[in-house]
C-alpha cells in the first residue's frame, strides 16, 4: 500500500516537469485497506497498484491520461469493468512566460494574473520591467538580457510563453531559445509576413521545421483586435482554446448559417 509520503513525493516530482498527477483508487474500500495507483501525465505509473492485476493497472492508467488531458474535471468516479474507480487529478500551477514589458506585455501579464496563471514578464530595460509599471506583486519581475533570463527559467509542459518585444530581432533571439523547450504554448506577435521571415531564418540556422511550424505566430485569434488590451484578450483566448481544446468559433455561427 502506497504511503501518503510517496504520494506527496509523486506529486512534487509531476509538478517540477510541469505535468498533473492522477491518484486513482477502487472506491468503497476501506481505510486501512485502500490501494492507489499513481500515474504522472506522459504515461508513467510512478507507484502503487490496485490491486486487482497488471492489465486492470493499465487500464486504469489509460483512463487517468484521458482524464489529465480534460482540464474541466480534478475529482471523477468512473466504473472500469465492475469496479467503481475514483480519480484524483492533481494539477500544477500554469506558468505564463511574457517577453516584453512593452503595452502588450502589460496588458498580458495583467489578464494573465485574472486568469490564475503564475505571470513572468522579462525584459532587458529596466523601467519596462519596474515595480511602479507592474505593480501587483503577483507579476515576477526580471530586467535582464533575454537570452540569460529564459535560461535562468524553468520552462516545463505548464508553461506558457508570449513573446511580444519590442522589435523583430529580439522576438527572433527569444523564439530560438525556446522552440525546443517542452512549453504547452509558444506565440509570437507579429505579422504573417514578419513572422514568416523569421521561421526562414531561423530554419536557415538549424531549427526544425517540425519545431517552427508547433510555434502560433503571428499570435491570438483573429478577433480584430486593435488595442494593447484587445490584443493581449486574443492572446489569452488562444491559449484558453488550446488549453481547453475549443476551436475559437462563435458558438453562435452555427444557428446564423441556418
Amino acid at each position: 500500500m502506497i504511503k501518503p509520503a510517496e504520494i506527496s513525493t509523486a506529486i512534487q516530482h509531476a509538478f517540477a516537469n510541469g505535468h498533473s498527477l492522477a491518484i486513482v483508487s477502487v472506491v468503497a474500500q476501506a481505510a486501512e485497506k485502500t490501494t492507489r495507483l499513481l500515474v504522472e501525465e506522459g504515461g508513467a505509473v510512478v507507484g502503487g497498484t490496485l490491486g486487482l492485476g497488471p492489465i486492470f493497472d493499465a487500464s486504469a492508467a489509460e483512463q487517468s491520461l484521458l482524464l489529465m488531458a480534460d482540464e474541466r474535471q480534478e475529482i471523477v468516479t468512473q466504473t472500469l469493468g465492475e469496479t467503481r474507480l475514483l480519480f484524483e487529478i492533481a494539477r500544477p500551477l500554469l506558468q505564463l512566460i511574457v517577453c516584453g514589458g512593452g503595452h502588450v506585455g502589460l496588458a498580458v501579464a495583467q489578464m494573465g494574473v485574472f486568469l490564475g496563471f503564475r505571470v513572468t514578464v522579462i525584459d532587458d530595460r529596466a523601467e519596462f520591467v519596474s515595480r511602479e509599471r507592474f505593480p501587483d506583486e503577483r507579476i515576477n519581475l526580471i530586467a535582464d538580457d533575454f537570452v540569460v533570463a529564459l535560461q535562468s527559467l524553468k520552462i516545463t509542459a505548464a508553461s506558457h510563453l508570449v513573446i511580444v518585444t519590442r522589435g523583430h530581432k529580439h522576438d527572433e533571439i527569444c523564439l530560438q531559445e525556446v522552440t525546443d523547450k517542452p512549453a504547452r504554448y509558444i506565440g509570437m506577435i507579429g505579422s504573417r509576413r514578419r513572422t514568416t521571415t523569421i521561421r526562414a531564418h531561423l530554419k536557415r540556422e538549424g531549427i526544425s521545421e517540425e519545431l517552427l511550424r508547433s510555434v502560433y505566430a503571428p499570435i491570438g485569434l483573429d478577433i480584430g483586435a486593435q488595442t494593447p488590451e484587445e490584443i493581449a484578450v486574443a492572446i489569452l483566448a488562444e491559449i484558453i482554446m488550446i488549453r481547453r481544446g475549443g476551436n475559437g468559433r462563435a458558438k453562435s455561427a452555427f444557428v446564423r448559417e441556418k
